[in-house]
């Protein structure tokens, strides 16, 4: 099979990083099919310097420019609706891909064919990359791994290169979920496939002051948590036993009681 990956960079007033994740991707040891830079109408010249890259990568960057502030789902999506690849993976505009990711993944689909998406570990790192720490501490689940991920199980979608029509079959990102689209999309995948897993560090996510995750209220996660549980529940009965169903419901309760106080 010809894996032809689009790389989705999402882009908002990060022009101070947004140059290193560009560059990170146009590095990779083999380059993607298409680079698509989703900007969220930026402000800060983040727009002059897509141009820039289109200009100087023609046919290979081009960029997708909202005329008002959307929202991350919507400016993601406006990119997806625009994919010519046939493998898809998001980046943010201020995290930067390894050198080796695209590589590692396109191998380990070729390895498993039964697969249709790919995700690995990364690491958290500050604003001036300096290591935090790593997602995860060993080898994660592959396969059907729906169950672990409807256990709330975040940052799959940080490294996923997953097949282009089974994300349009999900409905594309959830404009109803600012803060939690990936979140939902990644239950939604897994649902629906197989996932393979490789145990290395395949980017570098920044943790920093400017970061949405630092300026989300409790009541925001809430919001958006409750709307992906209620839907959640019609998915579990015909993909979770009742010990499995149960051990989920009791993740989601206790992360809405600990928002709720």
């Amino acid at each position: 099979m010809d894996f032809r990956v689009t790389i989705i960079i999402t882009s908002f007033n990060h022009r101070s990083y947004l140059e290193e994740a560009v560059d990170s991707v146009l590095r990779q040891s083999s380059l993607p099919f298409e680079i698509l830079i989703a900007d969220d109408n930026s402000t800060d010249g983040s727009q002059d310097l897509i141009r820039a890259y289109e200009l100087r990568y023609p046919g290979l960057v081009k960029g997708v420019f909202q005329k008002t502030n959307v929202g991350i789902p919507r400016n993601r999506n406006a990119a997806l609706n625009l994919v010519r690849g046939n493998y898809v993976g998001i980046l943010d505009g201020d995290d930067l891909f390894l050198p080796e990711k695209l590589d590692l993944q396109i191998q380990a689909l070729k390895e498993n064919p039964d697969s249709k998406a790919v995700y690995g570990n990364f690491n958290i790192v500050d604003s001036n990359r300096k290591l935090i720490s790593a997602k995860w501490q060993g080898p994660q689940p592959a396969g059907r791994i729906f169950t672990d991920v409807a256990k709330m199980k975040t940052g799959l979608l940080r490294t996923l290169i997953v097949d282009h029509t089974l994300v349009k079959e999900a409905g594309l990102l959830d404009v109803r979920l600012p803060r939690y689209d990936g979140l939902w999309l990644t239950i939604k995948l897994a649902a629906k496939c197989k996932f393979t897993y490789i145990d290395k560090t395949l980017i570098e996510k920044r943790d920093h002051t400017s970061s949405d995750s630092k300026t989300i209220a409790p009541a925001e996660h809430l919001h958006d948590l409750k709307l992906i549980y209620h839907d959640l529940e019609s998915l579990l009965p015909g993909l979770a036993d009742a010990t499995q169903r149960q051990q989920i419901t009791t993740v989601w309760q206790d992360q809405f009681s600990r928002l709720e106080t």
